[in-house]
């Protein structure tokens, strides 16, 4: 998920969940007889807010609130699935001359590497984007009866020697293991 799409979400749980939480609790308020909030809605003018359909502004602002209502909610699945898939990395950066490298297929490497390790049913690595760092994502599904001990040093020994091999270039290594509960 990217960064910006990460902090909209954010923003908008907070938000909803503020708005959640003082309904609730001006519900409760009123519920157990607090002056203030039988105050404030002894002012609610029923007949007033039933009206509101009828106005002439009524219709062309609800279609107004649905269309970006909609705009907005397509434009945030579009940034939450959008494929998170990243390139290359630059290893040297310098003013006559660059370097780099095709992180997907380093992401596979590691993969086979991993899938050799004993119990290992399958093993499948990529490239993505992580919140603007590059990472070699690599997914590992293995038995019940698995070595995770081992299996974690081996882990590490590769996340390791793909940050040596990218010495200089922020590039994150993750792996997931995924363990089948079927025995």
């Amino acid at each position: 998920m990217k960064t910006f799409v990460a902090g909209v979400d954010r923003l908008l749980a907070v938000v909803a969940g503020v708005v959640l939480v003082a309904g609730g609790g001006f519900a409760l308020a009123w519920h157990y007889d607090v002056p203030w909030a039988r105050e404030m809605l002894s002012r609610f003018d029923r007949a007033r807010i039933a009206e509101l359909p009828q106005q002439g502004w009524w219709v062309p602002t609800l279609v107004i609130v649905v269309a970006v209502a909609a705009v907005v909610g397509l434009l945030l699945l579009v940034g939450n699935f959008s494929p998170r898939r990243t390139g290359t990395a630059s290893v040297i950066e310098e003013p006559h001359f660059s370097a780099h490298v095709d992180l997907s297929a380093i992401a596979s490497g590691v993969a086979a590497e991993l899938a050799r390790f004993p119990g290992v049913r399958r093993a499948r690595g990529t490239a993505i984007d992580d919140r603007g760092m590059p990472t070699i994502a690599v997914s590992v599904y293995v038995a019940a009866d698995f070595d995770v001990v081992g299996f974690t040093a081996e882990a590490e020994s590769r996340a390791a020697f793909v940050a040596e091999s990218l010495a200089g270039t922020y590039v994150a290594t993750r792996i997931q293991l995924h363990v089948d509960k079927r025995g």
